[in-house]
């Protein structure tokens, strides 16, 4: 198969990772709207995260994958659901206190974060150059988020949160042993997020919902675009794999910009724009070192 015919076989997975970006950017952003018309941060994340487990239940039947995971793996991956809900509502919180696009492009720091976590436990080198991106986006996300001026501390300690929470998450998953399907794994961390979020609710006595049509339509359409995020993503790793996957993902914090200001008014700074530029620049160099890294290694 010449060059030119696999980019045309891919193609078709390019494409669908390209919307799964951008229906992670649109669940961000319908949720800020959800957010505003009356729902909770903990009442989103129930019906979004019960409707993408029963999905992802959906096609693991349909695709025939067994769902039964062993022993160790299975009790490693409801624990991981822990992590799942941690993250998740940290980061659902913190589009109280920042617009999407700033929330969304803290939380993308995970990619180099996971970098740096990996090097500190020994998983793997760090790298000049994973240094310099580090310190760049850091940096870069500094003006971004307009450091110095009128800053929201809580908001931006949740994003940061939920980045190190999915740091987390992605470690203990790389510990799990090379030739284990990531698809019953992901379905037991959902199933068990969907579950915390349950007792949460049971806890707090109250599920409240919009109060609105804008509302209800928006925290509907989260739940539908966070879905068929995350089954286009199990169907676009089986078509072009984690790399390209990995790096096409970086499209969610420019898809986030664009629809927080056609959506939100939330319109950034041209400063801040040159920041989140750099800071996308940053991670997608650092993830184009680190996978050219691993495939010397293969070689």
């Amino acid at each position: 198969m010449t060059p030119n015919t696999r980019s045309l076989t891919s193609l078709p997975g390019v494409i669908l990772i390209v919307f799964v970006a951008f229906s992670f950017a649109a669940n961000s952003t319908l949720s800020k709207i959800a957010l505003d018309h009356g729902a909770t941060p903990l009442s989103l994340l129930t019906f979004r995260t019960a409707i993408a487990a029963f999905s992802v239940f959906v096609i693991l039947k349909i695709w025939r994958v067994p769902i039964g995971l062993p022993f160790r793996v299975r009790w490693i991956a409801i624990g991981m659901g822990g992590i799942v809900a941690l993250y998740s509502y940290c980061l659902m919180s913190a589009l109280l206190y920042l617009p999407v696009a700033l929330a969304v492009l803290t939380f993308y720091l995970y990619p180099i974060l996971t970098s740096l976590g990996s090097w500190a436990i020994g998983q793997e080198r760090l790298t000049f150059r994973i240094l310099v991106c580090l310190i760049t986006a850091f940096i870069g996300l500094g003006f971004a988020l307009d450091i110095g001026g009128n800053i929201n501390l809580v908001g931006i300690s949740l994003a940061i949160g939920a980045a190190v929470g999915f740091t987390i998450l992605l470690l203990v998953n790389n510990n799990l042993g090379d030739g284990q399907d990531s698809r019953p794994v992901s379905f037991h961390m959902m199933s068990s997020a969907t579950l915390l979020f349950i007792l949460m609710d049971m806890n707090a006595g109250d599920i409240p919902l919009p109060v609105s049509f804008e509302g209800i339509a928006a925290f509907i359409g989260s739940c539908v675009f966070f879905a068929f995020a995350m089954i286009g993503m199990f169907v676009g790793l089986a078509k072009i794999g984690a790399i390209r996957t990995s790096l096409l993902m970086n499209f969610e914090p420019v898809a986030s910009i664009v629809l927080g200001a056609l959506l939100l008014d939330q319109v950034l700074e041209p400063l801040q724009l040159v920041g989140a530029g750099v800071v996308i620049a940053a991670i997608l160099l650092a993830e184009l070192v680190k996978n050219s890294s691993e495939a010397n290694k293969n070689v």
